[in-house]
């Protein structure tokens, strides 16, 4: 009988301590926090189809999810400081853009908090990884490259009398400098001259875009989030000029592009969930292989 009541409070005991830790682990939910290079419809498109994805994949804010969600408004020193902040507090951080990818990847270089990024065109040029398929540090992602021929091949068919096509863009943008060498060397395929006007801010869209007036036939603006932050601005000036404003992201034909070719960014957003679920159901396995976009889109202005 002695030995029956120990039995029975020790079971009383085990089944408490297993409720206890049960209870724990309940009450401890993932942190994702998210860092986005600066606010403009694509990147916004991203995010928004991340935390929407993230929500039918079963995380929910307020019970086994906190969200933390930053923008460096295009400052590369409040970048820094807020991945610096995020890796002190983080379980994974998701980097929405080039710039904020690498801050976020510095500040984990001690830590080694899971990085996925998003929206980042080249992550071999940015130094994000040295391996596209099987990445040996603690960021990997999605990218949002689309090659120049198809582009190219499109606005031609856009714009048939096409020979001279602007580019605006940031010449402290990896993304960006990886692309003109990718698009100078398309070009010759398509007959195409390009002209490229720098833009190292925000500020600075509106007179790079007014310069290429009279200087060719159309504008473009191929995945540099400091163009694409002032969009408006290239809009105008190519009005101005009376010549089409070409773009890589399709969230900005409702900004007044003439035509885009390029992912759905909200799409690449759910993309990117699906990739951190996978890496926080799996933490001892080594990241996955950057992905790219399951699909382009096409839009022309309709008249």
């Amino acid at each position: 009988m002695y030995l029956l009541k120990n039995l029975i409070q020790i079971l009383k005991l085990s089944f408490c301590i297993f409720l206890i830790s049960a209870t724990a682990t309940q009450s401890t939910p993932t942190k994702i926090s998210i860092l986005q290079n600066i606010e403009h419809p694509a990147l916004n498109a991203t995010r928004e189809g991340f935390i929407n994805e993230l929500h039918k994949l079963g995380y929910k804010e307020g019970e086994n999810l906190i969200l933390d969600y930053q923008s460096a408004q295009g400052n590369a020193t409040l970048a820094a400081q807020i991945a610096q902040k995020f890796s002190h507090d983080s379980d994974l951080i998701v980097a929405i853009g080039t710039k904020a990818a690498q801050a976020a990847m510095t500040a984990t270089k001690e830590s080694k908090i899971p990085v996925v990024f998003s929206s980042v065109t080249d992550p071999l040029a940015a130094k994000l990884v040295t391996n596209l398929k099987a990445p040996t540090g603690h960021v990997t992602g999605i990218s949002n490259f689309v090659a120049p021929e198809p582009q190219f091949k499109f606005f031609k068919k856009c714009l048939p009398s096409l020979k001279r096509l602007g580019i605006v863009y940031d010449p402290g943008e990896p993304n960006s400098i990886a692309l003109n060498a990718m698009m100078e060397k398309a070009a010759k395929e398509y007959g195409l001259q390009l002209v490229f006007s720098a833009a190292t801010k925000t500020s600075d869209v509106l007179s790079a875009s007014q310069s290429l007036c009279g200087k060719v036939d159309a504008v473009f603006v191929n995945n540099d989030n400091t163009a694409l932050a002032a969009f408006k601005s290239v809009v105008k000036a190519a009005k101005d000029c009376k010549i089409p404003a070409f773009v890589s992201d399709v969230d900005m034909m409702d900004q007044g592009a003439f035509a885009a070719l390029g992912p759905n960014q909200f799409d690449l957003g759910r993309q990117t969930a699906h990739l951190v679920d996978t890496i926080l159901k799996n933490p001892e396995k080594s990241l996955p292989s950057v992905e790219f976009p399951e699909k382009t889109e096409e839009y022309v202005e309709t008249m």
